[in-house]
Order: structure tokens, then sequence, then C-alpha cells
């Protein structure tokens, strides 16, 4: 958070466990933290075996707007 100066990562184990909590529910859970790139994206969507309804980009989106262009076509873009 702002407060912790973005200091710590997402807890990403937790936020498995409650996509699967939240499934099970029939609740759609959206994943969120350390979503920088295109890999970040994947590997946690892949990490929750298919519990997490999406993830959220929040700084990321910040750093690099077209993270999103990225993750879309699942490759980098080399914008200078």
């Amino acid at each position: 958070s702002r407060s912790q100066r973005y200091s710590r990562l997402a807890d990403w184990d937790y936020i498995t466990q409650c996509a699967r909590i939240g499934r099970a529910a029939g609740l759609p859970v959206i994943g969120n933290g350390d979503v920088l790139s295109w890999e970040d994206y994947h590997r946690h969507m892949t990490d929750a075996d298919g519990q997490l309804a999406t993830c959220m980009v929040g700084r990321g989106a910040l750093i690099k707007p077209w993270v999103f262009t990225e993750i879309k076509e699942r490759r980098h873009w080399d914008i200078r």
C-alpha cells in the first residue's frame, strides 16, 4: 500500500486461497498486486489454478500504460 511505500509484495498464496473459497461460494475474485507485466498477469492467473476471475492492474498501468496491450498480445512492447 501507499502507507507501506509499496515495500511489500502481494501475498499471492493468500489471494489464491481466498479465490478458492470465493469460487466455491459462487463469487468472482479479482487478484490484485504486483502486476507490472504480461508475464506477471499470466503467472498469477496460472498459479491460481483458474480460481481468479482476473487480475487488477494498478501501478503497472501507471508505469506502463500499454501493459494491457502486452497482456492481450502476450508479448513485451518496446516503447521508447
